[in-house]
C-alpha cells in the first residue's frame, strides 16, 4: 500500500481549523495544530461517510470522542469543490480497501 497524505479540515461550521490526514500500512492518523489527535489502525476507528458528505467528508470515532474531518474548506469555488470532492472520493476507496 502506498503512502497517502492530505491537508484536511475538522470541525463544522464557518471557521474550520487544517490539519493533516495520512494513511500508510493500514493505519490512519491525523494531526492538528502540530499535535496527533489520533493514530490507529483503520478497523478499530469508527469511520461513517454521511450521505450528504459527498464522499468527501466523514466522522472519526475513537476513544469515545468523534472527529468530523473534510476535504473541503468553506470558502470553495466550484472548481475546488469539484477537487475535494475527487479526492475525498479517493481516500474513501483507499480507506476502505484497508479496513
Amino acid at each position: 500500500m502506498v503512502r497517502q497524505e492530505a491537508m484536511v479540515w475538522t470541525g463544522r461550521g464557518f471557521n474550520p481549523k487544517p490539519g493533516t490526514l495520512i494513511l500508510d500500512a493500514g493505519r490512519l492518523r491525523f494531526e492538528l495544530d502540530g499535535q496527533v489527535v489520533f493514530d490507529a489502525p483503520l478497523n478499530q476507528l469508527g469511520i461513517s461517510w454521511p450521505w450528504y458528505g459527498f464522499g468527501c467528508q466523514f466522522w472519526a470515532h475513537t476513544d469515545g470522542r468523534k472527529y468530523f474531518i473534510s476535504f473541503l474548506h468553506t470558502g470553495n469555488t466550484l472548481f475546488s469543490w469539484w477537487e475535494g470532492v475527487r479526492l475525498g472520493r479517493t481516500w474513501r476507496r483507499a480507506m476502505l480497501a484497508n479496513m
